[in-house]
């Protein structure tokens, strides 16, 4: 039998109706009202609705389930709310769902609607006390950033060299608002100094640049969390290495491979720097998220951001123009000033098509890598924390120094040749 069958189907239509009848089954002492024998029914109903597909059969259907819980409130005027009433109807809603080919997210949905129904205490208590206004109001802003201005967006460039795209550049400052939006949330909702780690690894995964810049603007508004801050920048860029090998695995798995000594030695290199270089006592890590995050949401500095971004891209792009493929070092480390991953991705292209040897292609990730440094360090030195930008400058030397040093001393084409091998036998 398969798993499309309508058996199933009905399966499911009635898994619906107990687990969510289960919720509102009524209270001893308590005004009457459906339980779950009765949810059951309606799920049935609904099924048989749904199997038959047959639109006045399933109006009449759904009209007498209506009817009926109708009926049966207006006999106990003495009950308040009408979330039974509601679970009725979208329990019929959900059971028909099961009988067609989007059975999944009929069950989806109601273990979702009986997940919310049974945790109706917690709930309340988590909107009324533990999300004032503010950060109620934050929410919606950070979410308007994402679901109405994007989309609103013009797609592709315009101006010289096409430098300015609108949803590229709203994505830096969407990347900028949410660093700062889930780390606010992190740090409220976890202890602080395993708030501060996440949020790095996540500011790592999504933008390293973003999560500088979001970084150095809350280090300007609370100068104390200078050397924790930096703690935390150092452990998200060293985490950027290991993502550069991830992005252009799919493309050039040569590349990858050959990448993981210099790019692995980084990467140790910056987790060293990051204890060593910023030093702190036990308490102050427990500090930083506290200190770091202080608002869910601000948009004034991303937005800042996005002007920095868009300027920089032009100056890019023009390079590139003038330049050509052939200046393609000084394109690798002009592409790096905002953004490593397109120019791995194109040196990947390019030794996938064996235009491109491998050493080359590392150095000019490398190359790219520390030029999007430099444009980092200056964005933290916006911060006017010297303990802050200093520390990341020193981590930042650390790291490339010792990437240049394997690079020049470990031929990286026969490691990566080495470990393909072994990967294939």
């Amino acid at each position: 039998m398969q798993l499309s069958s309508p058996v199933f189907g009905f399966v499911f239509a009635l898994a619906i109706g107990f687990l969510i009848g289960r919720t509102r089954e009524p209270a001893p002492g308590r005004p009457p009202r459906p339980g779950i024998r009765d949810f059951l029914i309606i799920a049935i109903l609904g099924a048989i609705a749904g199997h038959l597909a047959n639109v006045v059969v399933a109006f009449a259907l759904f009209a007498a389930v209506v009817g009926t819980i109708a009926l049966m409130r207006a006999h106990h005027p003495e009950r308040s709310g009408i979330t039974t009433e509601l679970a009725a109807i979208a329990t019929f809603v959900l059971a028909a769902l099961c009988l067609t080919d989007k059975r999944q997210y009929g069950v989806g949905l109601a273990i979702v609607l009986a997940m919310v129904l049974a945790q109706r205490d917690e709930i309340r208590r988590f909107v009324r006390e533990e999300i004032s206004d503010q950060e109620y109001i934050d929410t919606l802003s950070f979410l308007g950033l994402i679901f109405i201005i994007y989309p609103l967006l013009p797609e592709g460039g315009y101006g010289p060299f096409q430098f300015f795209n609108p949803r590229q550049i709203w994505i830096f400052v969407i990347l900028v608002s949410g660093v700062s939006y889930v780390g606010y949330f992190l740090t409220k909702y976890t202890t602080a100094a395993r708030a501060a780690l996440v949020t790095a690894v996540v500011g790592a995964l999504a933008s390293t640049t973003a999560y500088t810049s979001a970084l150095s603007r809350t280090v300007a508004e609370a100068p104390e969390s200078a050397v924790p801050a930096s703690r935390y920048a150092l452990i998200s860029n060293s985490i950027m290495f290991p993502r550069m090998l991830l992005i252009v695995a799919p493309i050039a798995p040569i590349l990858a491979l050959a990448g993981i000594p210099a790019f692995g030695a980084m990467t140790i290199m910056g987790f060293i720097a990051a204890l060593l270089v910023a030093r702190m006592p036990a308490s102050e890590g427990t500090r930083v998220s506290a200190s770091t995050f202080r608002n869910p949401f601000t948009l004034g500095p991303a937005l800042r951001f996005g002007v920095i971004v868009t300027v920089v891209t032009l100056f890019a792009r023009a390079g590139r123009h003038y330049l050509g493929e052939s200046g393609q070092m000084m394109v690798a480390a002009i592409s790096g000033l905002v953004d490593v991953d397109a120019i791995s991705l194109t040196l990947a292209g390019s030794v996938q098509a064996g235009s491109t040897a491998l050493n080359t292609a590392l150095i000019g990730m490398t190359l790219a890598a520390g030029v999007n440094a430099i444009f980092k360090s200056a964005v933290a030195q916006s911060s006017h924390a010297p303990p802050f930008y200093w520390r990341l400058v020193a981590g930042f030397v650390v790291m490339f120094v010792v990437g240049a040093l394997v690079l020049l001393l470990v031929d990286s084409a026969r490691f990566g040749a080495i470990a393909q091998h072994a990967l294939n036998s």
